[in-house]
């Protein structure tokens, strides 16, 4: 079985989506999906509506933390990825996955999580992943005081620094409230940078698309990119009295910098059919390296149209992913990068 998490309320539409690419699904709790996948490739099982994959997960039972381990350790020995380097581990709990800041088990997740390494050392037939980077994840959700789901899997690349699983513990950011920020807005940004694995920074030179008021504006500067906030509103008084801003009144659709910036991001209210007509201007002409923009729906998803979002992004040679998180409820953030900019940061 595979276990697969998202923001709960959304679990029919993950459910529909899974249906969608061929899998049969159900909801076997807030915020987790259950699905029969066999020994697929977890970069081909990639939702938009979920936020973290558990491949194989399977049943494991303990009444101590020290049965429990030995016991995961057991399970996910054996499904071992046959890869060089190390592993990382996440013990999740069911509240964790609605978002639930002291969810119960947590204490005893984190016992678990703390035994795990030992346990499964011990069991492993060789010892030479202790120096090679983190590429594979073992992942524990408890569902009860003994009883969890086992996984382990490779960290399979899926565009710049992401990866599927997430290296996110179940997909989730968890930005922290910023009083500031004149919207609660910016957490969604936080997210997709969280996921990205990289963001902004002094000397970035950033877009803002729709801007007002100015929540995503808010992230920008915070990590101290010089931001061009382009909406027919103004901004939060805070921001707009902020020199390093460069407000631009007019229509976001039609504006584009006079050079290539680094970052273009956008949560404007519009359509969603306008996005891929947006996409092909900064994807297009390569104005922008990075690209975190959000698609608005009044209800269900359209899944066509964001596949056709997603393919204007790598037709112009960007790697792109399209995800729903957390702190999104009718929208999805379509992340993307210029692929010759990430190799160029890699041979870095």
């Amino acid at each position: 079985m595979w276990l697969f998490t998202g923001r709960h309320d959304y679990e029919n539409v993950l459910v529909a989506e899974l249906a969608r690419m061929g899998a049969a699904a159900h909801t076997l709790a807030p915020g987790l999906v259950a699905a029969d996948l066999g020994d697929d490739v977890p970069a081909r099982w990639d939702p938009v509506y979920a936020l973290q994959v558990l491949p194989m997960a399977c049943e494991v039972r303990g009444e101590s933390i020290r049965q429990l381990a030995e016991a995961v350790a057991t399970a996910v020995v054996g499904r071992w990825p046959a890869v060089p380097g190390r592993f990382a581990v996440h013990v999740l709990v069911p509240g964790q996955l609605k978002g639930q800041p002291n969810p119960l088990m947590r204490r005893r997740a984190d016992l678990l999580e703390a035994a795990l390494p030992k346990a499964l050392f011990a069991q492993l037939p060789h010892k030479a992943e202790r120096q090679a980077p983190i590429d594979k994840l073992v992942q524990v959700l408890l569902m009860d005081a003994d009883v969890a789901y086992a996984s382990v899997a490779p960290l399979q690349p899926v565009g710049g620094w992401m990866c599927w699983p997430s290296r996110l513990p179940a997909g989730l950011a968890n930005p922290p409230d910023e009083p500031q920020a004149p919207s609660s807005a910016f957490r969604k940004l936080r997210e997709a940078l969280a996921c990205l694995g990289e963001a902004p920074g002094p000397g970035s030179r950033a877009v803002d698309l729709g801007a007002s008021p100015g929540g995503w504006t808010h992230v920008l500067r915070q990590l101290g990119a010089a931001v061009t906030a382009v909406d027919r509103a103004a901004l939060a008084p805070r921001l707009m009295a902020d020199r390093t801003i460069d407000y631009v009144s007019g229509d976001a659709f039609v504006w584009r910098p006079t050079q290539p910036v680094d970052w273009i991001v956008s949560d404007i209210i519009a359509y969603p059919q306008r996005v891929p007509e947006l996409l092909h201007m900064w994807c297009g002409e390569h104005l922008a390296e990075r690209l975190v923009i959000q698609m608005k729906f009044k209800g269900w998803p359209d899944f066509d149209l964001i596949d056709a979002a997603v393919q204007v992004c790598r037709d112009a040679g960007y790697f792109a992913r399209a995800k729903h998180f957390f702190n999104d409820k009718h929208e999805i953030t379509l992340m993307a990068g210029a692929l010759a900019a990430t190799m160029a940061a890699e041979a870095g």
